[in-house]
């Protein structure tokens, strides 16, 4: 199949899977809720890609790199752009230090997991392993509020507060998660098999944030409040793919160079741009194709993967009870989070994959296809579960 016509089936099939994904109300309800958030789109990657029928074979895939770039710059600026100054002025500090201190907790816990089983599972140089632990744990401390904002209005008013907390803290720590990506790629050459270099990091931050702010000040003068709607959506995409292949020349993440571009436009936008707009009538036709990719790009699908995934579940769902609970008692009443708050936080999301997307890019080998084997099946098992782990929660506080 010729690339063009990959790129054009992927685009249709992101449209298409749109209309469906989130349209499952005639579906008994524990149907409705296995396959509530969309992650079956993975299966039909996989079974496209390398892993299954080879429709899409290994050749095609790399060749499909700047196109996944620009999903992930896509991905970057929808979150960048919701993390507003005075938004997040606006939010309690306590909120803030939970869902960065649980983050935290979560991530270090993960990393060392990751790294044990890394190291059991190939011979790979320690520096290498470190940014590989680091990135993988990212991907697993992060929760998703798409289940919660999904389940939560069929409890009504009485569970408004309670989803609420939920949907601060599942918001919340996705930033920090991206910002450790980012850094990983900062510090870690990827052309010297992971090698550490603080000079290199400290550069390499530094054209990060410069590209950003220029971009986001070019988008900003350019004269885009003066364009047709379809010319804005062209400019964006324009916009869009140039940060990316900009990351990538530069070899830096385009997931975060392009959230540091977003976070610099939200800050100099009005609310009312029509690039808001743009960007969020696109976020489902996106995220679909973000899982189909997440499924043509999944190789490692052997015992040692779905062991270490599995092992990997059972260590965050203890890591994010831990540390959900023990911190959950000291947030503001209204914001309050109860015992068993850590499993309705169980969703990953498409911020997982996105990461891990990021992560293939950047790496290759044997590391890099348990990590993102491990990210791709932990996804797909805690979004199944999610639902039903948020209904029970929010039934339970209710009472």
């Amino acid at each position: 199949m010729k690339l063009a016509w990959i790129v054009i089936a992927l685009l249709a099939a992101g449209f298409i899977g749109a209309k469906l994904a989130f349209s499952k109300s005639r579906l008994p309800w524990y149907l409705r809720d296995i396959f509530l958030t969309g992650w079956e789109y993975i299966l039909v990657g996989a079974a496209l890609g390398p892993a299954g029928f080879s429709a899409i074979d290994s050749a095609h895939l790399q060749m499909l790199d700047p196109f996944l770039a620009l999903g992930l710059g896509w991905a970057g600026l929808i979150f960048g752009i919701q993390l507003r100054r005075r938004d997040v002025a606006r939010i309690d500090p306590a909120a803030l230090k939970l869902a960065v201190g649980q983050f935290l907790a979560v991530w270090l816990g993960l990393m060392g997991f990751f790294y044990m089983a890394i190291r059991f599972y190939a011979s790979v140089p320690f520096e290498e392993t470190l940014a590989s632990s680091a990135v993988a744990a990212a991907a697993g401390a992060i929760s998703s509020p798409t289940a919660i904002s999904l389940v939560a209005p069929s409890f009504g008013r009485k569970s408004a507060r309670d989803a609420r907390a939920l949907l601060m803290v599942a918001t919340l720590d996705m930033a920090p998660a991206v910002m450790v990506v980012g850094l990983t790629l900062c510090f870690f050459s990827v052309e010297d098999g992971g090698t550490f270099s603080f000079q290199r990091g400290m550069v390499y931050m530094s054209y990060s944030a410069i590209t950003a702010m220029a971009m986001a000040a070019f988008y900003r003068f350019m004269g885009s409040d003066r364009l047709k709607p379809e010319e804005e959506m062209t400019a964006a995409l324009g916009f869009i793919a140039l940060l990316s292949g900009l990351a990538l020349y530069l070899r830096l993440s385009p997931l975060f160079l392009t959230l540091l571009c977003g976070v610099a436009l939200a800050n100099m936008l009005k609310p009312t741009d029509n690039i808001y707009k743009l960007l969020y009538s696109t976020e489902k036709p996106f995220y679909v194709i973000l899982l189909i990719i997440s499924g043509l790009l999944w190789r490692e699908t052997g015992v040692t993967a779905w062991v270490a995934a599995g092992l990997f579940v059972a260590a965050r769902i203890v890591l994010k009870t831990a540390a959900i609970d023990g911190t959950g008692r000291f947030m503001p009443k209204g914001l309050r989070l109860y015992a068993g708050a850590g499993l309705a936080l169980s969703s990953q999301g498409a911020l997982a994959l996105a990461i891990g997307i990021n992560h293939q890019l950047a790496f290759s080998g044997r590391s890099a296809n348990l990590v993102f084997a491990v990210i791709v099946i932990s996804t797909m098992v805690n979004e199944m579960a999610a639902p039903f782990l948020i209904r029970r929660y929010l039934a339970r506080v209710r009472r």
